[in-house]
């Protein structure tokens, strides 16, 4: 076959080679060298992309095996972080939501049902829902921030009250931020919702705590500033019943009678401060810092302290007594405290404007003492709960107390000190605003989210 096939395709174009020649026999046997080569090195290459392929194949299992490997293990991982922060979130009483604020789709975890006082799934996640939730005391603020943030895409936060369909009350906190798209609008919603009604519960067993410890204060005090003049009404008594005349008597009479009627100021202005209003009422601030002074009379006469009362304004207005009555209390202790080789108090009341929104109007009280002063760090703790430079009397709470009661008030409280020598000294100065119109009338009414500034 290999011979016709070389001779008939005319290969070798030579004279005709005779049949058994050597040379047809030697061109036989290169020929069939060249395609037994041919032939070897085909089923070679074949063999070798068999084996290729064959690899690839085993490769392409091996990886697929070890991908499926590692979605596997990925699952796993995710599983066990969903877990891991499903147990975190319910230990922490935390909730998230997920809102399109463009097509009004809802997305909350079990969570956030169960702080709102609802079974996972039992009722329709939205807005009404949220809002029926809410208490109705806290309704109002809480939406009108809500569409403040909204239109301005800035954080949203807010402590507010739930209520349960039992009827019991929770106290949330709620934080959340925007998305928006090209043209500034919020397109989406992410936030997380907090239990912190033990938080509060426990505000309000320091507030307790606190208020026996002021009490225990004013109760030393008082003590004092009523001895005194009993001792008096005692002598002049005796002088009365030894008198020799009637004009003796009446005289001394006369002076008992002064002195009694001093410790029924001190009762009166005793009761006021602890009978704290529910409601605002309309009175004068210098009425409130003169009664607290007069229940510290005697220690500032003591103390050799003079008191520099400058109230440039002092309109009346309505305002809750009982709490700035603490606030001024609180503070005034500290300044006496810090005065303990004598002193001046200078208190100051005016008409002002807030610092941080300047069209805000209102009054400002200012404390000033002479006293030893703060350093850096204690001014930067002073508002901490527990946190006291008086180490045998002090409770750490009054400073809290009064920046909690401040905060209520929408007002700000800032303090600047100094311990250089000669001229040392602490001020406190508190703001609290108030309509301009009638100046005091009524505070205005402002979305509740904490904005008090501690410095």
């Amino acid at each position: 076959m290999i011979e016709n096939l070389v001779f008939a395709a005319h290969i070798i174009r030579l004279r005709e080679i005779p049949t058994g020649s050597p040379e047809r026999v030697l061109i036989f046997m290169i020929g069939s060298l060249v395609v037994a080569w041919i032939v070897q090195r085909t089923s070679q290459v074949r063999q070798h992309a068999e084996l290729v392929e064959l690899r690839r194949q085993v490769d392409s299992d091996a990886a697929e095996r070890k991908l499926m490997r590692e979605r596997s293990s990925a699952a796993l991982a995710i599983g066990e972080r969903e877990s891991r922060l499903q147990m975190a979130l319910e230990g922490g009483r935390v909730g998230l939501w997920d809102i399109d604020l463009e097509h009004g789709n809802y997305v909350w975890s079990d969570e956030h049902y169960r702080i709102l006082g609802f079974e996972p799934g039992s009722v329709a996640a939205g807005y009404e829902t949220i809002r029926g939730a809410v208490h109705p005391e806290d309704r109002e603020p809480m939406e009108a921030l809500f569409l403040e943030t909204k239109s301005n895409c800035r954080p949203f936060c807010c402590e507010y009250r739930v209520l349960w369909p039992d009827g019991t009350v929770r106290w949330v906190e709620a934080q959340a931020k925007y998305e928006s798209n090209s043209k500034g609008k919020a397109i989406r919603m992410l936030g997380v919702m907090t239990d912190i009604t033990h938080r509060k519960q426990a505000e309000i067993a320091l507030l307790r705590t606190e208020k026996l410890a002021a009490a225990g204060r004013l109760a030393a005090s008082i003590a004092h500033e009523i001895n005194n003049p009993l001792e008096a009404v005692s002598n002049l008594l005796y002088l009365i019943a030894q008198a020799d005349t009637v004009e003796s008597a009446r005289e001394n009479a006369h002076l008992a009678m002064a002195e009694v009627m001093r410790v029924s100021r001190i009762t009166q202005q005793t009761l006021k401060f602890h009978r704290q209003s529910e409601s605002a009422r309309r009175m004068r601030l210098s009425e409130v810092i003169n009664n607290v002074l007069e229940l510290f009379q005697g220690r500032l006469a003591i103390s050799n302290i003079s008191v520099d009362r400058r109230f440039d304004d002092d309109p009346e207005l309505e305002c809750l007594a009982g709490d700035l009555r603490q606030v001024f209390a609180n503070l005034v202790v500290n300044s006496l405290d810090a005065m303990c080789d004598g002193g001046t108090l200078t208190v100051r009341i005016r008409r002002s404007r807030d610092w941080r929104p300047p069209q805000m109007p209102g009054m400002r009280i200012t404390l000033a003492d002479t006293g030893c002063g703060m350093d850096a760090l204690t001014r930067r703790r002073i508002y901490e709960p527990f946190f006291t430079t008086k180490k045998d009397s002090g409770t750490g709470l009054g400073l809290w107390v009064t920046s909690e009661i401040i905060d209520r008030q929408h007002g700000d409280l800032r303090v600047w000190s100094s311990q250089t020598p000669g001229r040392s000294g602490t001020v406190f100065s508190l703001f609290l605003p108030t309509l301009e119109s009638s100046l005091g009338i009524k505070t205005p009414a402002i979305p509740h989210e904490k904005t008090l500034q501690m410095h």
